[in-house]
């Protein structure tokens, strides 16, 4: 908000005297608070789409309030904007005017869901969860597999671990589908396959607990891996299934793109009126 103050005293400025100050005075202010809402509209739009693609929560929270902060110097200028027209009494200015605010809500509407989206980055925090602990605890279990195979010599029992190991590989590379995906229903059968693959894994796992084949102390630690995994598993899905990413993406590409082409179209019509000033009609 570097420029918030120079914003508010150019208000406070323009505001003071309008209405004893002459219409050609009005009109050059007009101008120049239309043109400053323009390029606060661009800086909000640019500080916007940079909270979108952020990678952290703290540079996604601070560039949405950088966002947020112009939005309040526009609300500003505008009212200040309303003053100077009204002042002067031309219909075709306040009716510009009158279609720019409604212009302006609408981005306002767009940009409180877009921001707060933004700044809750479920899909990467999900995605570092799987990359980070997730793959610790597959590895883990993974080796714990092989260790386990070392000691067994039924060649059966062997390929039922080899087979643990091949779903629970699976599992993980679904969750990298499942993390991006923005379709409910895709997302709906992976947790079924998820679900599939890992009730293979406990009857493989059961089956090595009943057949007593394997180390205890490696049965342990083995299964102790696939239950955290499971757990953080778990909470990848929740945190992928809320999408924020995604979501907030989609909104700024579509969404907000086109009522940002509404609101500066707004704008354009609203200098048109003032530029024509005395021209327009009373």
């Amino acid at each position: 908000m570097k420029h918030g103050w120079l914003a508010a005293a150019m208000v406070l400025t323009l505001c003071a005297g309008c209405s004893s100050e002459s219409a050609m005075v009005r009109q050059m202010r007009k101008e120049r608070l239309i043109g400053t809402i323009r390029a606060k509209l661009l800086e909000a739009v640019e500080a916007e789409k940079s909270a979108v693609l952020a990678t952290t929560d703290e540079e996604s929270q601070a560039l949405a309030q950088e966002a947020r902060n112009s939005a309040v110097e526009i609300n500003t200028m505008r009212a200040a904007l309303r003053q100077l027209i009204v002042a002067d009494g031309l219909r075709a200015e306040i009716e510009k005017l009158d279609a720019f605010d409604v212009a302006w809500a609408e981005l306002e509407r767009v940009d409180e869901r877009l921001l707060a989206r933004a700044v809750a980055n479920t899909n990467l925090k999900a995605m570092r969860l799987l990359s980070r602990d997730g793959a610790a605890a597959l590895d883990r279990f993974v080796d714990g597999l092989t260790a386990m195979q070392r000691t067994i010599t039924d060649p059966e029992m062997i390929r039922m671990l080899a087979r643990a190991a091949v779903a629970a590989l699976r599992s993980q590379s679904l969750l990298f589908v499942h993390i991006p995906s923005a379709d409910d229903a895709e997302m709906s059968r992976i947790e079924q396959q998820l679900h599939d693959l890992g009730g293979e894994v406990e009857r493989c796992l059961g089956s090595a607990r009943e057949s007593g084949q394997a180390q205890p102390e490696q049965l342990a630690s083995t299964s102790q891996a696939w239950d955290e995994f499971q757990r953080l598993a778990t909470e990848i899905i929740r945190l992928s299934r809320q999408n924020s990413n995604v979501i907030s993406f989609d909104v700024s590409v579509h969404e907000k793109r086109q009522a940002m082409k509404t609101c500066l179209s707004a704008l354009s019509e609203l200098s048109a009126a003032v530029d024509a000033g005395p021209h327009a009609t009373r």
